[in-house]
């Protein structure tokens, strides 16, 4: 039964071998940088990415159902991982320094710069037929297509962060934390 799961699927090896080997070099490298932490949270997130895999949870899929399908069983999915997400770090944000865990959010000014950037991220999903994520998971399965969505996106991300002097010049609204502003559990709510 080599090459093949339980369900008679068979497993791409060389997929499999490159990108466990791809995940020991990111987590050697963390460790080597002295970014234990990092590498740690390197191994977690290629498990959540593994679950998500395997329960092909998509992100772009649900909203697209929701919208010419009128199911709403994968947005309802979304909506409980984000909340899970935030009843977890909202409290350890607000009082992990409490129990000696370091954790902070990254507050960021909302403005030009992420208005115009929301816009057209939105135009590439269109074009493109899939999110970052998306892109991926297609373009792993083989579509030439999606690899040229994958490099345009790519472009687009180094481009950007070439500028990103010029983006944060742009007007924005002072960074607001919910947290800070109204409690874990205000924010919460």
């Amino acid at each position: 039964m080599s090459g093949q799961a339980a369900g008679g699927v068979g497993i791409q090896r060389g997929i499999l071998g490159a990108s466990l080997t791809g995940l020991a070099v990111l987590v050697v490298l963390a460790a080597q940088a002295g970014s234990n932490r990092t590498a740690i949270a390197g191994v977690i997130g290629a498990f959540a990415g593994i679950a998500l895999y395997h329960a092909s949870f998509g992100f772009t899929s649900a909203w697209r159902r929701i919208v010419t399908e009128r199911r709403g069983a994968g947005l309802r999915a979304q909506m409980i991982l984000i909340a899970a997400t935030a009843l977890v770090s909202f409290p350890l944000i607000a009082f992990g320094s409490d129990i000696g865990i370091s954790a902070r959010g990254f507050i960021l000014p909302f403005g030009v710069s992420a208005a115009f950037g929301a816009a057209l991220f939105g135009a590439g999903m269109q074009l493109g037929s899939g999110c970052g994520s998306g892109t991926l998971y297609t373009a792993g399965g083989g579509s030439s297509r999606m690899m040229v969505t994958l490099a345009a996106f790519i472009a687009g991300s180094v481009i950007a962060t070439a500028h990103l002097h010029h983006w944060r010049g742009l007007p924005s609204l002072a960074p607001t934390s919910l947290i800070k502003t109204m409690g874990a559990g205000g924010g919460l709510l």
